[in-house]
């Protein structure tokens, strides 16, 4: 694993020193889950990232657990986000695409994606509820995306719903964050200047200390380092200076860097108030991003400083269902996990999340679409399942709609504008170079069968042809 020191500048800032002995408790274990928002995959320290600084990441990461291959459900938010509040994929919900309502389909799109849902349903057993049955005071800070009105976090188990509901981005990420009247709650706790991951964490801070005696869930959802990529111009101007005069936009570029460095400064923040009130061997602490990092230029009103970064060595970003697309930076922190020196390798996705919180909490209650990560966390195996996506959607940003399996080592993309197939091994290929469809034809027909099993398993909605369909874009 590849971790950096802590600087002296970012130490200097939180004044991080010796915490006191934690005290004995014998309450069910506190949860907090930090998501970022299309932070790729290497852009941490420990994932080998070298110009972002990320020291209080890559502290979880050498203290904790970091899994190379954790992925994301989705190639973009709002499914994700679904299923780490149900633990159940993004197909069985019908809840694949980020809510945006229903564009008409374009004559240069073959197929129509299915409508999904335009709210998390109230069918499904949340992580909130399942918590607050469990007897924990429950927060969810941020980032929702799941819809507004009855589909909001507030009616979804939390006892704090803050700054989250149907927005997926804000205008700004500077005071008032977004302009117009939403989310007054920001405004009570900031004042001009501020910056939103600071104000967040901020909230989420106040709550950790008011509930510090009693088992609290708290989730921490970031918007950044979403479009529009800005940050503080002291961030952005000490990263301008270690690249010593080269372009703004070398990848990955200043203003997405010293987004990346408030987001982990916030990180520490939170680090360093468990351990100043004795509660680091009690909770758990969760960093995983919703899906992959922007590569592309974004549409032309948040297109400034974009793309903010590459994925690279994988191929692709957000909205595409190659690795770069679904692949996060996964990490577990706290407890008195044993540190694993080397990246965890076992694949897991973020539906896991949901039985793992479970078990913590004593609670029965458990998603057939995720396992328990308490073993793997604690140094044990676990068995060998594949993993599955299906996206029947065109995104923003270029991705074509098709659906995936990974089993072992090996990964199946079926592409369901004209139901052709890529097979890649990403032991030997992660950058998904070398489609080996022609030269394993019995591990293609395998893995087909595999897929299709699993999408009738859940309930998946397939696409339709497009009977205006003129001419067809190239797969990336």
């Amino acid at each position: 694993m590849k971790c950096f020191p802590l600087t002296a500048f970012f130490l200097a800032w939180l004044g991080i020193s010796c915490q006191p002995k934690e005290p004995v408790r014998t309450l069910p274990p506190n949860i907090v889950l930090i998501v970022a928002d299309d932070l790729g995959w290497g852009d941490l320290g420990c994932y080998g990232e070298t110009f972002i600084e990320t020291p209080f990441l890559d502290r979880m990461a050498a203290e904790g657990v970091a899994f190379s291959q954790g992925y994301a459900a989705a190639p973009l938010c709002s499914p994700t986000r679904a299923s780490i509040q149900t633990g159940l994929s993004p197909a069985r919900i019908n809840l694949t695409e980020h809510i945006h309502g229903f564009p008409e389909p374009r004559p240069d799109q073959a197929i129509i994606p299915p409508r999904i849902e335009q709210g998390l349903s109230l069918d499904h057993t949340d992580l909130g509820s399942m918590l607050k049955q469990a007897g924990y005071v429950t927060a969810h800070i941020g980032k929702w995306h799941l819809g507004g009105g009855e589909f909001s976090p507030e009616h979804r188990g939390y006892d704090l719903a803050f700054a989250g509901s149907w927005a997926g981005l804000p205008p700004t990420f500077f005071y008032p964050f977004f302009p117009g009247g939403a989310y007054p709650e920001l405004r009570t706790i900031s004042q001009e200047g501020d910056y939103l991951p600071d104000v967040l964490t901020r909230r989420a801070l106040d709550f950790i200390e008011a509930q510090r005696d009693t088992s609290f869930f708290v989730g921490l959802h970031f918007y950044a380092p979403h479009v529009p990529i800005e940050a503080p111009d002291s961030l952005v101007e000490i990263y301008r200076q270690k690249r010593g005069g080269a372009p703004d936009s070398l990848l990955p570029n200043v203003h997405y860097a010293a987004m990346v460095s408030a987001l982990d400064r916030n990180v520490g923040r939170v680090l360093e108030t468990l351990e100043r009130l004795g509660l680091r061997s009690h909770t758990l602490v969760v960093f995983v991003s919703d899906n992959g990092g922007l590569d592309v230029r974004e549409v032309p009103a948040f297109a400034q400083h974009t793309p903010p970064t590459t994925n690279a060595p994988l191929r692709a970003g957000k909205g595409y269902l190659y690795e770069g697309g679904i692949r996060e930076p996964f990490l577990f922190w706290g407890l008195d996990l044993p540190a694993k020196p080397e990246m965890e390798a076992t694949p897991i996705i973020t539906h896991d999340l949901y039985n793992t919180f479970a078990s913590l909490a004593g609670q029965e209650s458990r998603s057939p679409d995720g396992i328990d990560l308490m073993p793997l966390l604690q140094g044990k195996a676990v068995p060998e399942r594949a993993l599955h996506w299906h996206f029947p959607h065109y995104s923003p940003q270029g991705g074509m709609p098709g659906a995936v399996i990974r089993q072992g080592t090996y990964k199946l993309i079926e592409w369901y504008e004209d139901g052709s197939y890529d097979l890649y091994d990403l032991l030997a290929d992660p950058g998904e170079q070398q489609n080996l469809v022609g030269e394993q034809p019995k591990r293609v027909e395998a893995l087909k069968a595999a897929l299709s099993a699993w999408r009738d398993s859940v309930g998946a909605k397939m696409p339709e042809p497009n009977p205006d369909f003129r001419s067809s874009p190239s797969v990336p």
